[in-house]
Protein backbone atom coordinates (compact mmCIF):
# COMPACT_ATOMS: atom_id res chain seq x y z
CA UNK A 1 0.00 0.00 0.00
CA UNK A 2 1.15 3.30 -1.28
CA UNK A 3 1.00 6.47 0.99
CA UNK A 4 1.86 10.01 0.27
CA UNK A 5 3.83 13.32 2.42
CA UNK A 6 2.40 16.53 2.30
CA UNK A 7 2.27 19.71 4.25
CA UNK A 8 -1.31 20.13 5.85
CA UNK A 9 -3.28 23.02 5.46
CA UNK A 10 -6.12 24.50 6.97
CA UNK A 11 -8.24 22.57 4.99
CA UNK A 12 -6.97 19.36 6.62
CA UNK A 13 -8.13 19.79 9.65
CA UNK A 14 -11.61 17.79 9.92
CA UNK A 15 -9.75 15.04 8.94
CA UNK A 16 -6.64 15.59 11.15
CA UNK A 17 -9.46 15.60 14.02
CA UNK A 18 -10.93 12.52 13.09
CA UNK A 19 -6.83 10.95 12.59
CA UNK A 20 -6.05 12.24 16.04
CA UNK A 21 -9.28 10.64 17.45
CA UNK A 22 -8.38 7.58 16.43
CA UNK A 23 -5.13 7.42 16.82
CA UNK A 24 -5.91 8.39 21.01
CA UNK A 25 -8.63 6.00 20.46
CA UNK A 26 -6.32 2.89 20.55
CA UNK A 27 -5.71 0.93 23.78
CA UNK A 28 -2.10 1.53 25.58
CA UNK A 29 -1.05 4.54 23.64
CA UNK A 30 2.00 6.33 24.28
CA UNK A 31 0.90 9.59 24.07
CA UNK A 32 -0.42 11.53 27.57
CA UNK A 33 -3.72 13.06 26.62
CA UNK A 34 -7.21 10.97 26.70
CA UNK A 35 -10.20 10.88 24.14
CA UNK A 36 -11.86 13.07 26.70
CA UNK A 37 -9.31 15.56 26.65
CA UNK A 38 -9.25 15.98 23.10
CA UNK A 39 -11.27 19.07 22.47
CA UNK A 40 -10.00 21.06 20.54
CA UNK A 41 -12.58 22.69 17.62
CA UNK A 42 -13.08 22.42 14.01
CA UNK A 43 -12.08 26.19 13.94
CA UNK A 44 -9.17 26.27 16.22
CA UNK A 45 -7.32 23.35 14.22
CA UNK A 46 -8.16 25.78 11.13
CA UNK A 47 -6.12 28.42 12.89
CA UNK A 48 -3.73 26.32 14.21
CA UNK A 49 -2.85 24.80 10.81
CA UNK A 50 -2.87 28.55 9.51
CA UNK A 51 -0.41 29.23 11.99
CA UNK A 52 2.16 26.45 10.86
CA UNK A 53 1.60 28.02 7.05
CA UNK A 54 2.43 31.02 8.07
CA UNK A 55 5.76 30.66 10.62
CA UNK A 56 9.03 30.18 9.30
CA UNK A 57 10.43 28.29 11.64
CA UNK A 58 7.49 25.53 11.75
CA UNK A 59 6.31 22.93 9.68
CA UNK A 60 3.13 20.14 9.68
CA UNK A 61 2.87 17.75 7.65
CA UNK A 62 0.79 14.68 6.61
CA UNK A 63 0.73 11.31 5.51
CA UNK A 64 -2.32 10.15 3.04
CA UNK A 65 -2.52 6.69 1.61
CA UNK A 66 -4.11 6.10 -2.27
CA UNK A 67 -7.43 7.23 -1.15
CA UNK A 68 -6.60 10.44 0.32
CA UNK A 69 -7.15 9.89 3.81
CA UNK A 70 -4.62 11.10 6.75
CA UNK A 71 -2.64 7.78 8.31
CA UNK A 72 -0.21 9.57 9.43
CA UNK A 73 1.31 13.62 10.70
CA UNK A 74 3.69 14.98 12.22
CA UNK A 75 4.68 18.74 13.13
CA UNK A 76 7.98 20.98 14.18
CA UNK A 77 6.68 23.28 16.22
CA UNK A 78 9.67 26.27 16.62
CA UNK A 79 10.70 28.23 19.29
CA UNK A 80 8.37 32.17 19.19
CA UNK A 81 11.42 33.70 21.70
CA UNK A 82 14.53 34.79 19.59
CA UNK A 83 16.98 33.19 21.84
CA UNK A 84 14.82 29.60 20.97
CA UNK A 85 14.01 30.01 17.37
CA UNK A 86 16.88 27.88 16.41
CA UNK A 87 15.38 24.83 17.55
CA UNK A 88 11.70 22.84 17.47
CA UNK A 89 10.09 20.21 19.10
CA UNK A 90 9.05 17.73 17.42
CA UNK A 91 5.52 15.61 17.17
CA UNK A 92 4.62 12.55 15.72
CA UNK A 93 1.58 9.96 15.45
CA UNK A 94 0.81 6.91 13.20
CA UNK A 95 -2.36 4.75 12.93
CA UNK A 96 -1.58 1.51 14.19
CA UNK A 97 -2.73 -0.24 11.07
CA UNK A 98 0.30 1.80 8.93
CA UNK A 99 2.70 1.25 11.76
CA UNK A 100 5.74 -0.52 10.65
CA UNK A 101 5.66 0.24 7.36
CA UNK A 102 7.76 3.20 6.86
CA UNK A 103 5.06 6.07 7.33
CA UNK A 104 6.74 7.33 10.24
CA UNK A 105 10.11 7.23 8.89
CA UNK A 106 8.82 8.69 6.00
CA UNK A 107 7.20 11.98 8.05
CA UNK A 108 10.39 12.70 9.96
CA UNK A 109 12.81 12.23 6.85
CA UNK A 110 10.33 14.86 5.41
CA UNK A 111 10.63 17.16 8.47
CA UNK A 112 14.55 16.69 8.81
CA UNK A 113 15.10 17.65 4.92
CA UNK A 114 12.55 20.71 5.35
CA UNK A 115 14.47 22.31 8.87
CA UNK A 116 17.68 21.90 7.43
CA UNK A 117 16.81 23.71 3.95
CA UNK A 118 15.26 26.74 6.26
CA UNK A 119 19.06 27.57 7.43
CA UNK A 120 17.49 28.91 10.57
CA UNK A 121 16.46 25.21 12.73
CA UNK A 122 19.78 23.74 14.52
CA UNK A 123 18.34 21.50 16.74
CA UNK A 124 14.92 19.27 17.02
CA UNK A 125 13.76 17.96 20.04
CA UNK A 126 10.99 14.91 21.41
CA UNK A 127 9.50 13.56 24.00
CA UNK A 128 9.19 10.21 24.01
CA UNK A 129 7.89 6.93 26.96
CA UNK A 130 10.98 5.12 27.55
CA UNK A 131 8.91 1.76 26.98
CA UNK A 132 8.05 3.08 23.14
CA UNK A 133 11.27 1.04 22.08
CA UNK A 134 10.22 1.21 18.40
CA UNK A 135 9.50 5.08 18.28
CA UNK A 136 13.37 5.41 19.88
CA UNK A 137 14.65 3.04 17.48
CA UNK A 138 13.18 4.63 14.42
CA UNK A 139 14.68 8.68 16.35
CA UNK A 140 18.01 6.83 17.06
CA UNK A 141 18.14 5.81 13.18
CA UNK A 142 17.50 9.47 12.46
CA UNK A 143 20.69 10.43 14.61
CA UNK A 144 18.25 11.66 17.97
CA UNK A 145 20.23 10.73 21.28
CA UNK A 146 18.76 10.60 24.43
CA UNK A 147 19.95 13.63 26.24
CA UNK A 148 17.45 12.47 30.38
CA UNK A 149 15.11 10.76 31.90
CA UNK A 150 11.99 12.26 32.99
CA UNK A 151 11.19 10.06 36.21
CA UNK A 152 7.50 9.27 36.93
CA UNK A 153 6.43 12.47 34.53
CA UNK A 154 3.47 11.05 33.15
CA UNK A 155 0.31 9.18 35.51
CA UNK A 156 -1.35 6.82 32.81
CA UNK A 157 -3.94 4.05 33.19
CA UNK A 158 -2.86 3.59 36.71
CA UNK A 159 1.18 3.93 36.58
CA UNK A 160 3.95 6.16 36.54
CA UNK A 161 5.78 6.33 33.28
CA UNK A 162 9.22 7.87 32.73
CA UNK A 163 9.42 9.10 29.17
CA UNK A 164 13.23 10.47 27.39
CA UNK A 165 13.91 13.82 26.10
CA UNK A 166 15.74 13.33 22.65
CA UNK A 167 17.46 15.72 21.01
CA UNK A 168 19.52 15.93 17.42
CA UNK A 169 21.44 19.23 16.27
CA UNK A 170 21.44 19.79 12.71
CA UNK A 171 24.27 21.91 12.62
CA UNK A 172 28.11 22.28 13.26
CA UNK A 173 29.16 20.63 15.88
CA UNK A 174 31.49 23.75 16.24
CA UNK A 175 27.94 25.89 16.24
CA UNK A 176 27.10 25.47 19.98
CA UNK A 177 29.54 24.74 23.02
CA UNK A 178 29.06 21.66 25.03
Amino acid sequence: MSFTIRQAHPDDAEALLGHVRAVLAEPGIDIPITPEEFDISLEDERAVLQTYLETPNSRFVVAVDGEGQIIGEANLRGGRRKALQHAAELGLSVRREWRDRGVGSALIAALLAWARATGQLRRIELRVYARNTRGIHVYEKFGFQVEGRRRAAIYQDGDYLDDLVMGLWLGDEADHAR
